[in-house]
C-alpha cells in the first residue's frame, strides 16, 4: 500500500524572542572557556533572528505495518535524502526514499546474518553502510542501503557498549558497562573509541545502581541520562541533565568550553510519574517499576540535545510553557551563546542539508517522521 505523505504544509514553527534581556558572559577558568547565559539573554548581535522550519513531509500514516511505525526513536539520512527508521518494536529498518514513499526494510528478528537479537540504534558510515548496534548479541551489523548485509563487527569483549556516534574519521562515542571488582559496583562509562573500538580515553563514569524487586534500592528515574554529541569538526559535546552545562572536549578529549544556562525548575506532577511507569512498562510487562524507581520533585534542566551542521545547539527542554504538547527547544550559536528559543511537538533528531528531522505522535496516537525545511532570517 502506497505511504500517505503531506507535502508542502504551511505549518511553521518559528523562533520567539522573550522581552525581558539577561546577561550573557564569556570568561576563562584554568583554560577553559565559560559561556554563561541567563534565563532569558538577548541574542548576540549579528546572529539570525528569526528561525522558520516549515513541515514540507510526514511519513508513516499507513495501514501497511512496513510503512507505520510501533516505536521509532533512531533515524538516520543518507546523502540522497533516504530515511532509515528504525522500529524497535519490529526489529525493522525501514527505509524511504526523499518523497517518503516506501522503498525496503531491513533485517528481521533472529541470531543469523543479517538478523537482530535485539537492535537498538542506527548509523550511516562514511562509506555509507547502515550500521545497526544489537545489543543482544553485542555487535555490529553494517549492510548497504539496498539491504544487503555485509558483515558482523563483534563487541563481545565488551560487557556492554550502547548508545554509539560515529565520527567524520570512523571513531565512535558510547556508554560502556564496567564493574569495580573491588566493590561490586557497576557504571556507565562515557568513552571514545577508536575504529576497532579501542578505548581512547573517558569522559565521565556515572555508578549505576541495580534495584532488584524486594529490596529498598531504587533507582532515580531521570538522573541516569547523559547526551553527546559529535559537531562538524570532531568536538565532543557532553552534558548529565542533572545541571544545565554543556561541555566541550577538542577531538583529543581536552575540554575547551563550558555551556550555561540558567532555567527555570519546572515541577514533576503525578500525571507525568504515571505517563512515565506507563511508557517504561511496555518495553518489560509485569514489572512493578513504583518498586525499582523513584522520581525527583522536579525535572532536569533540559531533556536531551542535538547540533546542525553550522555547530549550532539545540536544546531540548522539559518546558512545556502553554503549548499543547510542545516544549521549548532553547538555541545557541555555535560560541555556546544563546540566541533564541522556540516551542515544538516535535522530537528532533537530526539536522541534514538544511532540513530537520524529527519523530511526533498525532493527535490520533499515530508515530510519524517529519521533514521540516529551514530558513533563518533578520
Amino acid at each position: 500500500m502506497k505511504i500517505i505523505v503531506r507535502i508542502g504544509l504551511s505549518v511553521s514553527l518559528v523562533l520567539f524572542f522573550l522581552g525581558v534581556a539577561e546577561a550573557q558572559n564569556i570568561k576563562t577558568v584554568d583554560g577553559v572557556i565559560v559561556v554563561s547565559n541567563g534565563k532569558r539573554p538577548t541574542s548576540p548581535p549579528g546572529q539570525p533572528k528569526r528561525l522558520t522550519m516549515t513541515e514540507e513531509l510526514t511519513v508513516g500514516l499507513s495501514n501497511n505495518p512496513d510503512e507505520s511505525f510501533t516505536d521509532v526513536s533512531y533515524l538516520a539520512v543518507d546523502a540522497e535524502g533516504k530515511i532509515y527508521c528504525l522500529d524497535i518494536k519490529d526489529q525493522k529498518i525501514k527505509v524511504f526514499d526523499k518523497n517518503g514513499e516506501f522503498i525496503l526494510a531491513i533485517g528481521k528478528q533472529g541470531q543469523g546474518p543479517g538478523e537482530f537479537g535485539l537492535a537498538v540504534g542506527i548509523q550511516l558510515t562514511g562509506d555509507n553502510l547502515l550500521m545497526v548496534e544489537d545489543n543482544a548479541v553485542r555487535r555490529l551489523a553494517l549492510f548497504k542501503p539496498t539491504g544487503e548485509f555485509v558483515r558482523n563487527i563483534s563487541m563481545a569483549d565488551k560487557l556492554g557498549l550502547v548508545s554509539l556516534l560515529l565520527d567524520a574519521q570512523g571513531n565512535y562515542l558510547g556508554r560502556e558497562v564496567v564493574v569495580d571488582k573491588s566493590n561490586g559496583k557497576m557504571f556507565f562509562e562515557a568513552k571514545k573509541f577508536d575504529q576497532n573500538l579501542k578505548p581512547l580515553f573517558t569522559l565521565d563514569k556515572i555508578e549505576y545502581p541495580i534495584p532488584n524487586p524486594g529490596s529498598k534500592a531504587k533507582m532515580n528515574y531521570l538522573e541516569m541520562k547523559s547526551v553527546y554529541q559529535f559537531d562538524p569538526a570532531g568536538n565532543i559535546y557532553y552534558g548529565r541533565n542533572q545541571t544545565y552545562d554543556i561541555k566541550v572536549y577538542s577531538p583529543e578529549g581536552k575540554h575547551i568550553r563550558t555551556i550555561e544556562k540558567e532555567y527555570d525548575r519546572i515541577k514533576i506532577t503525578q500525571q507525568d510519574i504515571e505517563g512515565m511507569i506507563a511508557a517504561t512498562a511496555n518495553i518489560t510487562p509485569g514489572v512493578d517499576y513504583r518498586e525499582l524507581f523513584t522520581f525527583p520533585e522536579y525535572y532536569p534542566p533540559y531533556d536531551s540535545f542535538i547540533l546542525d551542521e553550522q555547530g549550532r545547539l539545540f536544546v531540548r527542554t522539559y518546558n512545556k510553557v502553554k503549548a499543547k504538547d510542545g516544549v521549548v527547544v532553547d538555541v545557541f550559536n555555535a560560541e555556546g551563546r544563546f540566541i533564541a528559543q522556540f516551542i515544538t511537538r516535535s522530537d528532533l533528531k537530526l539536522f541534514k542539508k538544511n532540513k530537520a528531522y524529527g519523530v511526533e505522535a498525532t493527535a490520533n496516537g499515530f508515530l510519524v517522521i517529519k521533514r521540516y525545511a529551514i530558513a533563518w532570517g533578520k
